[in-house]
């Protein structure tokens, strides 16, 4: 996986947007999964409920690709650093926003 954006910019850079996002869309993203999953929450159809929860694990995953890129930068010139996200992440965000996608166009239809 190409990772050269993270260490290409300077590293308050990465601190500064990767924990700003981290919490931004963890913000919006938390609260779309408890809505997903909440029991006496009811959307009609199952396709928007798995939307709205596809959605919130899309979001969740960004927040926290974003906040292992900050926890990466502020710990790069430690003795043990923590390693920058792997590929499992973007994969995980990957498929549940084409779920989120696909969900979406079958509650249009």
């Amino acid at each position: 996986m190409d990772t050269s954006i993270m260490r290409s910019s300077s590293r308050s850079k990465r601190i500064t947007w990767g924990g700003g996002l981290s919490v931004s869309l963890g913000l919006i993203g938390l609260p779309l999964v408890f809505m997903g999953v909440w029991p006496t929450v009811d959307h009609s159809p199952w396709d928007t409920n798995t939307m709205i929860l596809a959605a919130g694990v899309f979001l969740c995953t960004v927040s926290y690709i974003s906040g292992r890129i900050a926890v990466a930068a502020v710990t790069e010139e430690r003795r043990q650093p923590i390693a920058p996200p792997t590929r499992r992440p973007y994969v995980v965000a990957g498929v549940s926003l084409a779920v989120a996608i696909l969900c979406l166009v079958f509650a249009l239809n």
